[in-house]
């Protein structure tokens, strides 16, 4: 059954802004390979970098970030159907919270769609 056209939208917009948060990740580990390569071993980044993630909620206005160490960020993603969003920034109908830390919640897809094309959907939800 194919789900409705905003609830898939709202899971569309959490995978582009997990997406965003993934690169930064990549991008680190490039950065990695070339200081490796010229030999400045001392610029490589420390295991326990914080990094501020963008909460991957499925408001497309939503700006806020979320300090976490990216090998924590990369761990909790192992699951793709998982997403970090700040406290009160999930949206029931779709998605449940398996973990709540201080800082964010780790939340669980009801549902899953396809991966989305690289536009936000204008959603209803607001996290203001």
């Amino acid at each position: 059954m194919a789900l409705p056209d905003a609830e898939r939208r709202q899971i569309e917009n959490e995978m582009i802004f997990r997406r965003i948060n993934e690169k930064v990740g990549i991008d680190l580990d490039a950065l990695d390979v070339m200081h490796t390569n010229d030999g400045h071993y001392d610029l490589i980044q420390d295991i326990n970098l914080e990094i501020q993630f963008k909460c991957e909620c499925s408001d497309e206005n939503c700006s806020i970030r979320i300090p976490m160490k990216l090998s924590d960020y990369r761990e909790i993603h192992l699951d793709r159907d998982t997403f970090i969003v700040l406290p009160h920034h999930q949206v029931d109908p779709i998605e449940k919270v398996i973990k709540q830390t201080s800082a964010y919640n780790i939340v669980k897809k009801n549902n899953s769609t396809d991966e989305p094309g690289d536009d936000l959907n204008i959603t209803t939800i607001n996290n203001s």
